[in-house]
């Protein structure tokens, strides 16, 4: 219930980003970067974060401007946005009954999110700050593949298994950027994004906070 009324919302957002944005000028933009921040895992009443690395981040976005006459510079976008490899690996080691265990764990996180944007956009030469935040549907998947290696008189035995899970919750976001006109039709832009999301993953209430760095290339039409 939760996932359709999600998805019914986002949809609806959309549909109001495209009938406000009639007689919008409107820009094309793709950006690829990097983001990272360890997520903040909580599972049977304990607390602890992550220590993933930094990961890909790619972009697509429709921008609409001039959507209100007094309001030039105000910016409607509708945005996918994909966070992967951030990956988290954590190796143990022990003893068991005489035997020597050694244990890995590796993580591999993927966050696909949809995003409506409002944003504020100099609308006028050929430097625009832009500065803004969004709102939408995100899907958070975990890959996880555990292997162990048994020492047992010299001689190593291992076992491995993978599994994965998934789920769509509210996502969230802010950040600030500029462009710049290279042609009347083309520009250049860079980045800076926080942005937020909560995950239910094999269990365990995750708190994904991402901090994304992104150059980006755009294309008015």
């Amino acid at each position: 219930m939760r996932k359709n009324l999600l998805a019914t919302c986002t949809f609806e957002s959309f549909l109001a980003f495209a009938s406000s944005a009639n007689s919008a000028d409107w820009r094309a933009e793709f950006g690829i970067g990097a983001h990272g921040g360890d997520p903040e895992v909580s599972f049977a009443e304990t607390t602890d974060d992550l220590d993933t690395d930094n990961g890909l981040a790619i972009t697509g976005q429709l921008w609409a401007d001039g959507v209100a006459e007094k309001m030039p510079w105000l910016t409607l976008g509708a945005q996918y946005l994909r966070l992967s490899d951030s990956d988290f690996s954590e190796t143990a080691s022990g003893t068991v009954l005489g035997v020597a265990v050694t244990g890995q764990l590796d993580l591999d996180p993927t966050i696909d999110a949809f995003l409506i944007n409002a944003a504020y956009r100099k609308p006028d030469g050929k430097f625009h700050p832009i500065i803004g935040g969004g709102i939408g549907v995100a899907k958070s998947s975990i890959d996880a593949t555990a292997s162990a290696t048994f020492t047992v008189n010299g001689q190593n035995f291992v076992a491995s298994g993978t599994a994965d899970d998934d789920d769509s919750n509210f996502a969230w976001q802010m950040f600030a950027g500029m462009d710049y006109d290279l042609t009347d039709k083309a520009y250049l832009g860079a980045s800076i994004t926080y942005f937020g999301t909560d995950a239910n993953l094999f269990g365990a209430d995750i708190e994904f906070r991402n901090v994304v760095g992104m150059a980006k290339i755009g294309y008015r039409f």
